[in-house]
C-alpha cells in the first residue's frame, strides 16, 4: 500500500517537473529561478555570477529589458554554459 502510494507521488512529481522544463525550454529568454530549475544551482548564485567582470571565468551574462531591475538570461547560452544540450 504505501510503495504504491510513493510509486503515484513520484509519478507526479515527474509530470510536474517536465512540464515545467518544457515550459521554460519554450522561452528564449528565463529568469534565475528558471536557470536554477534547469541547472540545479541556486538562483541567488547565478544572479551574484551575472555581476562579475566578464572576463572572469565564472561570469553568466544576463539581459535587462526596458530599464526594469529583472534580469534574464538566454536560454541557448545557460544551455551551453551548463552543457545541457
Amino acid at each position: 500500500m504505501k510503495e504504491e502510494i510513493l510509486e503515484r507521488i513520484e509519478n507526479k512529481l515527474d509530470i510536474l517537473l517536465n512540464t515545467n522544463r518544457h515550459r521554460i525550454n519554450e522561452k528564449r529568454y528565463i529568469t534565475a529561478q528558471e536557470v536554477e530549475d534547469l541547472t540545479g544551482l541556486n538562483h541567488r548564485t547565478i544572479l551574484n555570477r551575472s555581476n562579475m567582470d566578464e572576463e572572469h571565468p565564472r561570469f553568466i551574462p544576463s539581459i535587462q529589458f526596458g530599464g526594469s531591475r529583472r534580469k534574464y538570461f538566454e536560454r541557448k547560452v545557460i544551455e551551453r554554459l551548463f552543457h545541457l544540450s
